[in-house]
């Protein structure tokens, strides 16, 4: 089992989580750590009784559908894929693969049983156990240092990069993106631009060829810009309920 997981403020700013009481909370924090790669846990009674929460507390969980359920007594965070972004060479695959069979993808990348896409990890499972090389750093023209090995990047690139519609020139666009977070702007802010370019690029069933390369999107000339989550008057950002709909 891995030692480290990661949170996104989405889910666990959001009313909606904060409104339940501490000690569904802490079930979920505990119930996320000891989860598989994928999200799946086939041992939440011991958890519970590990970390002293009640049977109230999972249910809470169920209820407000921050854990889906399966007949075997198999869960799955729900928003897994929003917390967690795991490289290839670290993955390992559930072993609940008759459940995760059941479960759809959705946009905003959280599980659900009814909308979505169906998961499709075959690439990365293929890969799994394989030797992926460290290369060493290359510098550009400017004298700074590109990373090519895809285990060289930091997690929160590489949400980005799951989420960009075209993967091509990886080294350049982790330096346009370095520049980027220099420049104030946050990996969610970046990441949800990458969302919501990749939204439209299906919507508008754009040619590959018409897609901007990230190093582009991320450019001096900001085209990146015009795909940042904008916040309408009178609508507040982060915890609200009508914000938090959206992952549910």
């Amino acid at each position: 089992m891995a030692q480290k997981r990661m949170f996104t403020m989405k889910i666990v700013d959001s009313d909606a989580f904060l409104d339940m009481p501490l000690s569904a909370q802490c079930l979920y924090f505990h119930l996320n750590m000891r989860a598989d790669d994928d999200g799946f846990i086939g041992n939440p009674k011991r958890i519970m009784r590990t970390v002293g929460s009640h049977d109230d507390d999972l249910k809470i969980l169920i209820m407000k559908r921050f854990v889906l359920t399966f007949e075997d007594g198999v869960i799955v965070i729900k928003h897994w894929r929003m917390h967690n972004c795991i490289s290839q060479n670290r993955y390992h695959e559930t072993q609940y693969t008759d459940e995760k069979n059941q479960l759809l993808l959705k946009d905003n990348k959280s599980y659900s049983k009814t909308h979505g896409v169906p998961l499709d990890d075959k690439g990365i499972v293929e890969a799994q156990g394989a030797q992926i090389p460290v290369l060493p750093d290359n510098e550009d023209a400017d004298g700074v240092s590109v990373r090519t090995a895809r285990n060289n990047y930091p997690t929160d690139f590489e949400a980005f990069w799951s989420d960009y519609p075209k993967k091509a020139d990886k080294g350049q666009a982790y330096k346009k993106y370095q520049a980027r977070i220099k420049d104030g702007y946050s990996p969610d802010e970046l990441q949800q631009a990458a969302r919501n370019y990749r939204m439209e690029c299906d919507r508008e069933h754009t040619p590959t060829k018409y897609i901007k390369h990230a190093k582009t999107f991320l450019g001096d000339a900001t085209p990146f810009l015009d795909y940042m989550p904008k916040n309408e008057p009178g609508h507040s950002a982060g915890n609200g309920k009508a914000d938090f709909d959206q992952y549910l």
